[in-house]
């Protein structure tokens, strides 16, 4: 097992920050990690632990920094779901044309909008086979707020503006939220994604999480009546975070241990 930190050319000419951990066999399988809004392409190491475990059965994992996040140079008014999806794209391509991979069966794991990316990305793949879904944000309807902030509010500025000023609580940090990001999640739709779906699926949302509904993710296990298998974990007392927010790594532990076990039985 080698881990590889990278940069790959992205479709806008801009570069895009990659973790490669590499088998040590091929032809390899191949897992495509996205991380959640504002967040790191590691997701806290929980997308390394997952990626070096399953190294050890010829699994290929790429994780990459989408728009305005993690090492990603571009400001975060790049961040869109299209955009994110096609750096994506690129980081695919790139695995394909310079590692001996099997596509035959290619998997995805996707941690809150990174799971929405997931429900829309397997939509135009139907090689991914087998999906991990952590408290994704998973449905169509957005609802009234977007992250504690009202929709109707945040349209009126961007409608004038094209983004809005955005104080994300995650890190602390103020973005411009663009337009093209909230047209993309009104627009595009994940149900769809797993209501087609033929894979293996397992969704993960914690019982105390108040980010993502966990309403969310009983949905999407609703939508899944396509697919050859399907698993449900609720992880109890678990948040958004899965135990990184406070101090509850045994929480981190059952979400890569069940992710882990479900892989190793599927992909």
């Amino acid at each position: 097992m080698k881990r590889i930190e990278l940069q790959i050319d992205s479709k806008r000419g801009t570069k895009i920050p990659v973790t490669i951990v590499e088998p040590g066999s091929y032809p390899a399988r191949l897992l495509i990690l996205a991380h959640g809004f504002k967040a790191k392409r590691t997701e806290d190491g929980r997308f390394l632990t997952v990626a070096e475990a399953l190294a050890n059965q010829g699994i290929l994992s790429v994780m990459m920094g989408f728009p305005g996040c993690d090492e990603s140079k571009e400001d975060f008014i790049s961040y869109t779901l299209e955009n994110c999806m096609d750096d994506i794209d690129s980081c695919y391509e790139y695995v394909k044309e310079n590692y001996e991979l099997d596509l035959s069966d290619v998997g995805m794991i996707g941690y809150s909008m990174g799971g929405r990316l997931v429900c829309l990305y397997i939509q135009k793949h139907p090689e991914i086979g087998c999906i991990a879904l952590w408290t994704a944000s998973s449905l169509d309807e957005i609802g009234e707020e977007f992250l504690g902030i009202p929709l109707d509010e945040m349209k009126k500025e961007m409608n004038e503006k094209g983004y809005c000023d955005f104080h994300n609580l995650f890190d602390d940090t103020y973005i411009k939220l663009n337009k093209e990001l909230i047209d993309d999640m009104e627009g595009l739709s994940p149900e769809k994604g797993l209501s087609e779906y033929k894979g293996a699926a397992i969704i993960i949302h914690g019982d105390e999480d108040d980010t993502v509904p966990f309403s969310a993710s009983e949905n999407a296990y609703a939508r899944l009546k396509n697919a050859k298998e399907k698993r449900f974990v609720k992880i109890e007392g678990a948040d958004h975070g899965f135990g990184a927010w406070n101090d509850r790594p045994d929480l981190s532990r059952q979400l890569t241990d069940h992710t882990i076990a479900f892989f190793e039985e599927n992909l």
